[in-house]
């Protein structure tokens, strides 16, 4: 009957009959009979730590502007980065709505472009601090209203000094990629219309850095880049971070100076002989040793021990002296230089 309960003896037969394989349980909800949809050859996810380098590139840029937004509003203002990621440009493109700010910037050679996306409020903000209103943009100020100035064009006067402004973005932008890629980013135009600033094909995939401006000016700056244009440096941006090759140089000539002043002991060895113990103890004053070394032959010149230079010997105003080898001379130079080529007449000098 349905609906019946079973009695205890009737569960116990049923758990053995399903222990021992003559009734097979009923399957319950499966999720493996759920199908779903997954774009292989999709390329939207979260490049963070990924590419390390390209953290530090957005960390040096973001540095880099906040100092130079400081600088020019006499505002506190610090700006921070946030982790890139990757997505189409038909997905970016809904961030393009206006009232948002959108700068189409070249990159230099090649012909790339990238997008720079100020949220709404935030160019009236930077351009209202940098012609001397020292509010910024605080919690206090009422927020633009839905739809309205959807589509305001910025004056000729507002045009030059938000140009200026994105200017420090872009110096940064160029300094912190310069020891991965050699970009001469600079703005070429402001668009209110969206769709006129499209700068690669729909598919196409785009990495996306934002930086977040805080203190007296608030809001978030989205830096669209297309893949293409980096992705030559795709290696470098996978590695970890170095060190740019100015501070190395820098850092070198630093540490080749210092070691040019440390002082070191230098003797020349005039010859060498072999003795026994007993002739040694024997030696006394007026004694002649003979030495291995012909005359006119070259003298082994030793510095802390090891031997570095070959030359001859002299006498100079009345003292013993000697006089180095040109070759040997310019050998040590030119490795200690690091492999720079030197002048090979070079005069002997006497030590």
């Amino acid at each position: 009957m349905a609906g019946a309960l079973l009695n205890t003896d009737e569960i116990n037969a049923l758990m053995t009959a399903i222990q021992d394989g003559k009734v097979a349980p009923e399957a319950g909800p499966s999720t493996r009979d759920t199908a779903t949809n997954y774009d292989l050859t999709g390329q939207d996810r979260i490049i963070h730590r990924q590419m390390p380098t390209l953290d530090a590139i957005n960390e040096q840029i973001a540095t880099m502007f906040g100092m130079g937004i400081a600088g020019r509003t006499r505002l506190a203002v610090r700006v921070t980065s946030g982790p890139a990621s990757q997505l189409r440009f038909s997905d970016f493109n809904s961030l393009l709505a206006p009232p948002s700010t959108v700068t189409v910037m070249s990159l230099g050679k090649g012909g790339s472009q990238a997008l720079l996306v100020l949220e709404p409020g935030l160019a009236d903000a930077m351009i209202a601090a940098a012609l001397g209103d020292k509010r910024g943009r605080t919690d206090d100020a009422p927020a633009p209203a839905p739809g309205a100035d959807a589509r305001r064009d910025f004056t000729m006067v507002e045009r030059n000094v938000l140009r200026r402004l994105i200017g420090v973005f872009t110096d940064a932008m160029q300094t912190a990629w310069l020891p991965v890629l050699p970009f001469k980013p600079e703005v070429l135009r402001f668009e209110a219309d969206p769709r006129l600033a499209v700068i690669a094909p729909s598919n196409e995939t785009a990495v996306l850095c934002s930086f977040e401006l805080e203190g007296a000016i608030r809001g978030v700056i989205q830096l669209a880049l297309p893949y293409t244009a980096i992705e030559p440096a795709r290696k470098a941006l996978m590695s970890p971070p170095k060190l740019t090759s100015v501070s190395d140089t820098e850092f070198a000539s630093a540490l080749r100076d210092e070691i040019k002043q440390v002082e070191v002991s230098v003797v020349a060895v005039l010859g060498k002989t072999r003795m026994t113990l007993q002739n040694l103890l024997d030696l006394e004053p007026g004694h002649v040793l003979t030495l291995g070394t012909s005359e006119g032959a070259s003298l082994s010149v030793c510095v802390q021990g090891k031997e570095k230079f070959t030359g001859q010997p002299k006498v100079v105003g009345g003292a013993l002296a000697i006089e180095l080898d040109t070759g040997a001379v310019a050998e040590v130079r030119r490795s200690f230089d690091g492999g720079e080529s030197q002048s090979t007449e070079h005069k002997p000098r006497a030590a």
